[in-house]
């Protein structure tokens, strides 16, 4: 069986509803050429000192609150690595200054070398966890190869800041409206999978990005793992429209 790996995504969201796509290279390992929310794997960096240090909203209170229940050892773990990657990916830096000012437009590709927590620390800035809010946990199934622990979190994006996908892991960014993509899906024309279009399912009742937070930040956190004893995934019954 194949290890299950801790993940993070963001689903980005700008009025009056978009939300940010970008698509994986055709040589990735896992989704190859699917359009996707920025997100990866969570690194050892993530949990150093140094991140911890300089990420705003990982005090006890905060933390129970955002994940609905006692803190687990990796949660401000998946905080951390939900921000790196939306700037390493996407290019968008949810930080604030020493004195509590938003950091504007910076460019992604100086993040790259030395680690996102001494780029934060060379410029006196902090990233800020309390612009997250968790929206779900998903499980991939044991038939899967590769296997995630993903927990999904809502952002709004920074009017200041435009997504760009970094050329590397992800490619044509675009932004979209969840029914939009959905029937594009439909259609053929935006390849999706399958954990995708089920936030986007669940997105697409909302008309504007303060009513989706508000959504995020009522509901359950349950975790889902698809069933995936026949031809696709599914989800247990019990699970739909209740995750």
């Amino acid at each position: 069986m194949s290890t299950v790996r801790l993940a993070s995504t963001v689903i980005l969201v700008r009025p009056p509803l978009e939300l940010y796509l970008a698509r994986r290279s055709a040589r990735s390992a896992f989704a190859p050429d699917a359009f996707v929310f920025p997100g990866g794997t969570v690194d050892a960096q993530d949990s150093s000192p140094l991140a911890l240090a300089r990420t705003l909203g990982l005090d006890d209170e905060r933390v129970a609150r955002e994940f609905r229940s006692a803190i687990s050892p990796d949660a401000r773990a998946l905080l951390v690595a939900a921000l790196r990657e939306l700037f390493e990916e996407a290019g968008v830096l949810l930080a604030r200054t020493a004195t509590g000012e938003p950091i504007g437009a910076v460019d992604a590709s100086a993040g790259g070398a030395p680690a996102f927590a001494q780029f934060l620390e060379e410029r006196d800035w902090y990233a800020d966890a309390e612009r997250l809010t968790l929206f779900s946990r998903w499980i991939t199934p044991p038939s899967e190869p590769r296997r995630y622990d993903t927990h999904f979190f809502l952002a709004a994006a920074p009017a200041d800041q435009a997504a760009r996908a970094d050329a590397v892991e992800m490619h044509e960014g675009l932004w979209i409206a969840p029914g939009d993509a959905l029937a594009r899906h439909r259609a053929g024309t935006l390849h999706l999978v399958y954990p995708t279009i089920k936030h986007l399912e669940r997105l697409a009742a909302f008309d504007s990005v303060e009513a989706a937070q508000a959504f995020a930040r009522a509901k359950p956190i349950v975790t889902v793992m698809p069933d995936d004893t026949g031809e696709r995934f599914v989800l247990p019954p019990e699970l739909e429209n209740a995750w």
